[in-house]
Formats: C-alpha cells, sequence, structure tokens
C-alpha cells in the first residue's frame, strides 16, 4: 500500500488511493495481460452461454429426460474438472503460448460438434472433446495472469481477472434472452457441399465458435513465446551502481529450465501442504457446486415456473455486481487474511439458497442472485490469489489445475442430483415444490463454510506457508 492510502484516515478513500496504485501497477505488465483478459472474455462468454442452455437443448432437441440430461450434464462437467488433473502439469511443461494453442484448437472442435447436428454419435462425443477444452483453458488462463503480471501487481491482476470473467458472463446472460427471441425457426445453410442446420438453441453454441476464432487469432499475433522481461519487475532486489550510474540487479534473470509433466506431477504430489490445500478445496466444493445449480437447476426451473423470458436477464444479475463489486471487495479486503475472507464470502453465498425457498417470484429470485454475487465478490477472487501464494514458483498451472479437481466428485453426483429434484419436484407437467427443491440446495452448501469454520487452524495453508518462507529468509 502507498504511503498516501497508509496516512489518510477515511478507510474507504485508503481503499480507493490503493486500488488506484494497484490499478497504475498493472498498467506497466506486458501487454500479454491484456490478450489474456481478453481470451478470458470470450472464453466465459462460450462457457456461461452453453451451460445456460444446454440443459434445454437435451432435455428438448435431444429428446432426453430430466434424470437422464441431468446425468449427461453431470458427466460433462465433471470431466472438465477430471481433465484439469493433467493438463496444468502439460501446460506447466509445455510453455504459454503453445498450451494456449492447444486448448483453444480442442475447445474449437468441441463446439463445432455440438453447433451443427443433434445426432447423438456426433454431440456426445463432442461435449466429451469440449469437456477437455474448458478444463484445459480455465487454469490455464488463469496461470496467463500470474506469468504476465509483476510482483506488485498481481493481487489486482486477479480482482480485474475476476472482473473481466464476468463480463463475459454478463454479455451471455444479457444476450440469452434475446437469441432466443431472435431465433425461433431452423437456419440452414451448405458448407463445403454439406448441408446443415442450426437449430435455435445451437444458434448460442454458434456464438462459441465465432469467439474461439476470435481467441485463437489473438493468441497467434499478440502473445510472445517466452514470458517478457518487464513481468519480472519488483521479482528481484537492487544492489549498488555500477560505473555508469545504473543500477543492478542482484540477480539475473535466468532461462527457465522445463520439466516434464512426469517430474512436476511428483514434486507436486510430495508436499504435505498441497494435500492439505486439497482438502480445504474440498470443503468449499459445496460452495461452489451454487454456481453448478445455477446453470442446470436454474434455466429449466425458469422454464418450468413460467419465467423463461427473464432467465438470462436475471441470471445477469450475478456478473453485473461482481464486475463492479470485486475491485471494492478487494481493496477493501486487501490487508485480511485471506482464508477470513473466504470464509466469511462462502457463508454469504451459501445462505443466499434460501431465499428461493419461499416461493416463485421475481423478487426472491432476484434477492437470491445479489446475495450470491455479495458472497462471490469476497471469496472467489481471494481463491485464485490464495492458490497463486501458497503455489511454489514453476508449479502455477499444476496448482491453478488441481485446485479444481475436487469438483469431479461434487459434478458427479450433481449432475444427477439435477434431474431428480427437476423430475420430483420441479416437473415439466404436475404438481410442484420447488421450494422444497431450493432449501434441499441451501442446506448441503452451508455445511462448507460451518466445516471451514471449525478446521480453520489446521486448514489455513496459506498462514503455514508464509511462516515456513519467512523462517528460511
Amino acid at each position: 500500500m502507498s504511503e498516501a492510502a497508509v496516512t489518510h484516515p477515511n478507510p474507504l478513500a485508503r481503499a480507493a488511493i490503493d486500488y488506484w496504485e494497484g490499478l497504475k501497477g498493472l498498467a506497466t505488465c506486458p501487454r500479454e495481460i491484456w490478450i489474456a483478459y481478453a481470451i478470458k472474455i470470450l472464453e466465459s462468454l462460450c462457457y456461461f452461454s452453453s451451460v445456460l442452455v444446454l440443459m434445454i437443448f437435451l432435455t428438448q432437441d435431444m429428446g432426453l429426460s430430466d434424470p437422464v440430461a441431468g446425468t449427461i450434464f453431470g458427466v460433462f462437467s465433471a470431466s472438465m474438472s477430471f481433465f484439469m488433473l493433467f493438463v496444468g502439469f502439460i501446460a506447466d511443461s509445455l510453455g504459454i503460448k503453445r498450451a494456449l494453442l492447444i486448448g483453444l484448437i480442442v475447445a474449437l472442435v468441441g463446439r463445432a460438434a455440438i453447433t451443427f447436428t443433434t445426432s447423438p454419435f456426433i454431440v456426445y462425443p463432442g461435449l466429451f472433446v469440449l469437456s477437455v477444452g474448458f478444463a484445459y483453458m480455465i487454469p490455464l488462463i488463469a496461470v496467463a495472469v500470474k506469468l504476465f503480471s509483476t510482483k506488485k501487481a498481481q493481487r489486482y491482476a486477479y480482482s480485474w481477472y475476476y472482473v473481466v470473467m464476468n463480463v463475459g458472463s454478463l454479455i451471455a446472460g444479457l444476450s440469452l434472452d434475446k437469441l432466443r427471441n431472435l431465433f425461433v425457426e431452423p437456419y440452414a445453410f451448405s458448407f463445403l457441399g454439406m448441408d446443415m442446420v442450426v437449430r435455435p438453441i445451437q444458434m448460442i453454441f454458434l456464438v462459441g465458435v465465432i469467439a474461439t476464432i476470435a481467441s485463437l487469432v489473438l493468441v497467434i499475433f499478440f502473445i510472445r513465446a517466452k514470458i517478457p522481461k518487464e513481468a519480472f519487475k519488483g521479482d528481484y532486489e537492487v544492489s549498488e551502481s555500477d560505473s555508469a550510474g545504473k543500477v543492478k540487479p542482484t540477480v539475473e534473470l535466468k532461462e527457465e529450465v522445463r520439466k516434464s509433466p512426469f517430474q512436476i506431477m511428483k514434486e507436486v504430489a510430495s508436499e504435505k501442504m498441497f494435500w492439505i490445500f486439497i482438502v480445504f478445496i474440498f470443503l468449499l466444493v459445496l460452495v461452489k457446486m451454487i454456481f453448478q445449480y445455477n446453470h442446470s437447476l436454474y434455466p429449466l426451473y425458469m422454464e418450468r415456473i413460467g419465467l423463461k423470458d427473464w432467465t438470462g436477464t436475471l441470471y445477469s444479475i450475478n456478473p453485473f455486481i461482481i464486475i463492479f463489486l470485486v475491485p471494492v471487495a478487494t481493496a477493501v479486503t486487501g490487508k485480511m487474511k485471506a482464508y477470513n475472507v473466504i470464509l466469511i464470502g462462502s457463508f454469504i453465498s451459501a445462505s443466499s439458497v434460501l431465499f428461493m425457498g419461499f416461493g416463485e417470484s421475481i423478487m426472491l429470485i432476484v434477492l437470491f442472485q445479489v446475495f450470491l454475487s455479495i458472497g462471490e465478490s469476497l471469496w472467489s477472487p481471494r481463491l485464485y490469489d490464495y492458490t497463486a501464494t501458497i503455489a511454489p514458483p514453476g508449479k502455477e498451472a499444476s496448482y491453478m489445475a488441481l485446485s479444481k479437481v475436487p469438483m469431479f466428485f461434487a459434478k458427479v453426483g450433481a449432475g444427477p442430483a439435477t434431474g431428480i429434484l427437476l423430475a420430483t419436484l420441479c416437473p415439466s407437467e404436475g404438481d410442484r415444490n420447488t421450494e422444497l427443491m431450493w432449501i434441499i440446495v441451501a442446506a448441503s452448501t452451508l455445511l462448507s463454510p460451518i466445516t471451514l469454520m471449525i478446521g480453520r487452524r489446521w486448514l489455513d495453508v496459506e498462514s503455514r506457508v508464509k511462516s515456513k518462507r519467512a523462517a528460511l529468509g
């Protein structure tokens, strides 16, 4: 924090000054950080627009029952978390540019496969390939932010990373209802001598195809193969001036020695702190599952209670609030322990679902999205910072990827649970008890912050890592 921020008597003014100083630090980062942000916006648009209509596509266009569609959605989501177990090691081994190119090409193949057909022989393999692409890109772009930001700017780099992610989510939500109202009939065209048909819901997938091509252009032409030297500003101390009066660094920047994916995997698995961190992530999973239900349960819930035309608009409340609240929350809580911020935020997010248990109305949905957003603005960006802080140098992608893996186990159950909840408590025809459905979801998510509070002394890995590093000098 700057001297002006430290001495200012007003806490909000101190936060504003500190935030401004952080932005100035961000402006000194290599150009690649802004390209990474642009790619994150496009990938977020692809991800959120796809998952918001996937259950609708599976039930209405593919003709599947709720339980079967929920199971496929769960397998698709769980596959992303499973493949993240491996992509981090590969990314750390390949280098950032090559890894980004591979991830985008894989994602493009998957998105194209689900856009132009409803044949299960193409759609299901396409979803499998797309899950690999998502698994590759989600932690990889987070790592790009770490690699292309200076040490001084890192906290705010992750704050803005989360902001731009929600810019993509906001665009996806706001455009969803408009696209569905605009495209109500299948669109047929010829391509390379083949007759292609895009159904109305698949127009959402087509947006993802176009966005992925734009990301490939950005990576090919605007990201350098090696990390620019300006990304290392502040990472080494300064010694005496040389004969010309120029300050010399005490540590020279050296070419990074690449390790194989197996070597990195073995080193990470041998660290005790890593496994404590994984337990922490496991316990946080149930809160993160709210977003799983917001993508699988919420869209069909809105269709069946007669609020179909409000699906994207009300969903957009969450990213809209996040965009403006995350930078403020980061500035205000920047000096607080990350674990404490994550604990408070996760409790607010988990409690937000209780509003949905009071009835079916736009106002209750708005309250749910607002409180979900307040909690998310606290815990979610700090989790990225928390993960990056405890990760040893050269293993950032591995930690970022592995921090997503526990979601695999929750998603395996959450997919079928979504289908069962819809079929029994929110069917397309017959009596509904949606209040009970959401109360069940709320009860399960509240287990996370309660357990994190009880086990905080053992689970706070960040404090352990900082103490260990301080002892080593």
